[in-house]
C-alpha cells in the first residue's frame, strides 16, 4: 500500500450506481443503505473536518461526532480518512430516518447546535477508510481497506457516536433484515474493487426498498383551504443541462416548516420558469424561484409520463448541488424488473375500485390464454405489494394472468389454502382456510371432509379463482397434494430442504443433489423446483391411489438415507432449537393431508417477487440462485423450455419393494 501524497481529490467519496437488482455471483458483499448525510470524514489529533458531497464542513453541525473522531485520531496518533454517513440516532439506539435529521441541518448558532445534539444525537457509520497514518489504500481492494478499517474501529454498540458498518455475504437475510428494521436499502459492493474518489462505480450497487431521492425546487403553488404559505413545491432534476419538471409535492409539511421554507423563497423569487418543460396548463397558479434549493422526496413511483406518484416531502438538503440532482434510473441489466408500462395507467387507481374482466383485451395482454367471462371487483390495485422492485398488487394479478395456463393445470381440482397478505409482504399475513359461504360467481368451493365435518373451500385451476384469491391478498398459491376427487391419495411425495440460518443455498443445492444421487440408487424419479424463498422441494410423482402415509414413508426414506451420508451438512431433527444452524432441514413431514407446500410456478412473499420454478437436474450447480425467477422472466421461460412440471408429473414411480405393497 502507497506511502504517497495524497490531497483533497481524495476526500471525495466514491458514489454507487442505483440498481434494483441483487447480484447473485460470487465476489459481492452486502453493506445496510442507511438514510443520513454522506461524509467524508478528515481526522486529526487537533483538528476534524466532515466533508459533505458538495464540499461544506459539518463538523461544526454534528460536534458530538467531530469530537468522537478527533478523540479516535488521537488515540490511534495518527490522522484518519473515513468515509461514511452520520445518522439520526431514536430511543433504541437504531439509525432514524433523514427526517429527524431536518432539525440539525441548518442551525449555526453554537447554542443551538448544543441543544439539538442532546434531543437528536447522532452517529458517524463508517464503511471504508480512504488513509490511514501515511497509508494512502485508495488502490487496494475492498477486503484489504475492510480489514484495516476494522483494526482503527472496533466500536459497534449502540451508545458510541462512531460505529463501523455490519457486513454481509448474504444478500437474501440482509434484505429481510432491512424491510423488518426499516432501512433505505442495501448496498452491494466488489469484495476486490479499488476505491476512486469522486466517480460513480459499478462495483458499488444501491438497492433501494423505496424510492427516495433529492429534486431540485423550482416553485410552489397558492395554498388551499386552511394551510398557510404555499400548497405544494414544483419540483424538477437535470437532463442534458435541462431542469425538467416532474410534478409536485404537497404532503409532508409543519406548519413550522411551511413557515421556514416561505422565508427561504424571498431572496430566490424569479418571474421566468426555471423548467423547460413546465405545462401551460399550471402557470395560472405557479409561482416560480431560481433553482438553488434541494429537496428530499420520497415517492410511490415513477408514472408512465414521468411524473412522481405519490411524493411526500422529507426535507431539505445542503450537501448535494441543485445541478447534481438527476433522475435515478435504473441500470441497463436490471431494466426488465421495471414495472410494465400499463401499472399507472388502467389497472391504477387509488381512490376507487374497479370492476374487470379477467380476460378483458382493454389492456392487449402479450398472451394468448383465455379466461372465464365472471367479472371480479378488483380493489386497491395500486397498492405496494414488494418494496423490492416496486411491484404493486395489480403486477402480481398480471403476472397471475400471464402463469395461469400452466399454474392451472398443476393445482386444477386441488383445495387451497389462503396466506393472506393484504397490505403486501412488509405488514401484517394470516392464513384463510374455508371459503366464504357464498362465494362470488365463478369462483369455485366446494366442499371437502376434513376433521369429520364438510367444510367450503376454494378450490384451483381455473383464472376467476385464481385472480380472486390474489385479489384477496393471495401472492403465493398453496394446494394440497391431493385433489378432490380422491382427497386421502397424495400425488406426489415432497422432500422440502429447509436451509439453516446460516446454511446458504449453495449449501442446499449440494444437498439436492445428494438427494438425487440416493433416488437414482433407489430407481426414483423426480422433479426439483426452487421453492421461491430459500428452499428446494424435490417432488416425487406417486402412482394413483398412494395415500398419504405412503407418500411421506417414501419422503422420510429418502431424508433419512441422505442424513446418514452427510450428518454434517444435513440434518431431520424436528426441533428447531437441537438443529445446526448451517445444516439443511431434510422436511419430509409436509406429507400429511391439509399440509401445503407453495405450487410450483407461484409467486413468493420475497424481496424480488421470485416463483417456485420448476428446474432440469442439471440446472442444480453453485451459481443458482432463487432470486433467478421472478414474476418477470418465469412465463418467457416456460416458453423457452417447457413445462417441465407437467412433462416431470407424467411420469409416475413404481413403488412396491421400496414402501410396501399398498401403492402397487
Amino acid at each position: 500500500m502507497g506511502k504517497r501524497t495524497f490531497g483533497p481529490e481524495f476526500y471525495q467519496p466514491m458514489l454507487a450506481t442505483a440498481s434494483d437488482h441483487v447480484p447473485v455471483s460470487d465476489g459481492w458483499v452486502f453493506e445496510p443503505k442507511f438514510d443520513g448525510i454522506r461524509i467524508v470524514a478528515i481526522a486529526a489529533p487537533d483538528a476534524v473536518a466532515m466533508m459533505s458531497r458538495n464540499g461544506i464542513d459539518k463538523a461544526r453541525q454534528f460536534p458530538e461526532v467531530s469530537d468522537a473522531l478527533k478523540a479516535l485520531a488521537r488515540k490511534s496518533k495518527r490522522h484518519l480518512v473515513l468515509d461514511g454517513e452520520v445518522v439520526a440516532i431514536d430511543a433504541k439506539g437504531e439509525p432514524a430516518r433523514f427526517e429527524a435529521l431536518q432539525g440539525r441541518m441548518h442551525l449555526a448558532g453554537e447554542r443551538d447546535v448544543a441543544s439539538a445534539a442532546g434531543s437528536t444525537p447522532t452517529a458517524f457509520i463508517a464503511f471504508d477508510v480512504l488513509v490511514d497514518g501515511g497509508d494512502l489504500l485508495v488502490d487496494e481492494t475492498w477486503t484489504v481497506r475492510r480489514k484495516r478499517l476494522e483494526k482503527i474501529l472496533k466500536v459497534a454498540d449502540k451508545k458510541s457516536r462512531l460505529r463501523i458498518s455490519s457486513v454481509s455475504d448474504d444478500s437474501s437475510a440482509l434484505l429481510k433484515d432491512a424491510l423488518k428494521r426499516g432501512w433505505e436499502g442495501i448496498l452491494a459492493k466488489r469484495s476486490d474493487a479499488r476505491y476512486d474518489p469522486g466517480k460513480r462505480v459499478k462495483s458499488w450497487l444501491k438497492i433501494k426498498l423505496e424510492h427516495e431521492q433529492e429534486f431540485v425546487i423550482g416553485g410552489w403553488t397558492d395554498p388551499g383551504g386552511s394551510r398557510t404559505h404555499f400548497g405544494a413545491l414544483l419540483l424538477g432534476y437535470y437532463e442534458k443541462g435541462k431542469l425538467r419538471y416532474c410534478g409536485n409535492v404537497g404532503t409532508g409539511f409543519s406548519d413550522k416548516t411551511l413557515a421556514a421554507l416561505a422565508k427561504q423563497f424571498k431572496p430566490l423569487k424569479s418571474k421566468k420558469s426555471p423548467f423547460s418543460d413546465f405545462p401551460d396548463e399550471l402557470l395560472g397558479s405557479a409561482h416560480f424561484l431560481e433553482p438553488k434549493l434541494v429537496a428530499q422526496v420520497r415517492f410511490n413511483e415513477w408514472t408512465s409520463t414521468g411524473m412522481l406518484r405519490h411524493p411526500a416531502y422529507l426535507g431539505l438538503r445542503d450537501d448535494k448541488k441543485a445541478k447534481d440532482v438527476v433522475r435515478e434510473k435504473n441500470t441497463k441489466a436490471s431494466a426488465a424488473s421495471k414495472t410494465p408500462e400499463w401499472v399507472g395507467r388502467e389497472w391504477q387507481h387509488a381512490s376507487k375500485a374497479e370492476t374487470a374482466k379477467p380476460g378483458a383485451e382493454s389492456r392487449k395482454p402479450s398472451h394468448e390464454s383465455r379466461v372465464p367471462s365472471h367479472e371480479i371487483k378488483f380493489t386497491s390495485l395500486d397498492k405496494m405489494f414488494f418494496p423490492v422492485p416496486k411491484y404493486t398488487k395489480g403486477r402480481l394479478i398480471e403476472f397471475y394472468r400471464e402463469i395461469s395456463p400452466w399454474l392451472n393445470a398443476a393445482i386444477k381440482d386441488r383445495p387451497m389454502v389462503l396466506k393472506r397478505y393484504p397490505n403486501g409482504i412488509t405488514q401484517q399475513w394470516f392464513y384463510q382456510h374455508k371459503a366464504l359461504t357464498a362465494p362470488p360467481a365463478g369462483v369455485r368451493a366446494e366442499n371437502v371432509v376434513e376433521g369429520g365435518e364438510n367444510e367450503l373451500r376454494y378450490i384451483g385451476g381455473d383464472t376467476t379463482t385464481l385472480l380472486y384469491l390474489v385479489q384477496l391478498g393471495a401472492i403465493s398459491t398453496d394446494p394440497w397434494h391431493s385433489r378432490i376427487q380422491s382427497s386421502m391419495h397424495a400425488d406426489y411425495s415432497i422432500v422440502d430442504l429447509d436451509p439453516g440460518p446460516n446454511a446458504k443455498f449453495k449449501r442446499v443445492v449440494q444437498v439436492a443433489n445428494w438427494v438425487k444421487e440416493v433416488l437414482d440408487e433407489l430407481g426414483l424419479h423426480a422433479v426439483p423446483k426452487t421453492s421461491g424463498a430459500s428452499g428446494i422441494h424435490i417432488v416425487l410423482p406417486l402412482p394413483a391411489g398412494a395415500d398419504y402415509e405412503i407418500s411421506r414413508v417414501l419422503a422420510e426414506l429418502v431424508a433419512r438415507t441422505v442424513n446418514e451420508r452427510h450428518p454434517k451438512e444435513t440434518t431431520v431433527l424436528r426441533t428447531v432449537k437441537q438443529r445446526a444452524a448451517d445444516a439443511v432441514y431434510l422436511d419430509y413431514l409436509q406429507n400429511i393431508r391439509g399440509k401445503t407446500v407453495a405450487s410450483v410456478y407461484s409467486a413468493r412473499a420475497e424481496p424480488y417477487a421470485s416463483v417456485s420454478t420448476p428446474l432440469k437436474w442439471n440446472e442444480l450447480t453453485s451459481d443458482l440462485s432463487p432470486l433467478d425467477f421472478t414474476i418477470e422472466n418465469v412465463v418467457k421461460r416456460i416458453k423457452r423450455v417447457g413445462d417441465l412440471w407437467a412433462l416431470g408429473m407424467k411420469k409416475k414411480n413404481r413403488l412396491p419393494g421400496i414402501v410396501g405393497d399398498a401403492a402397487a
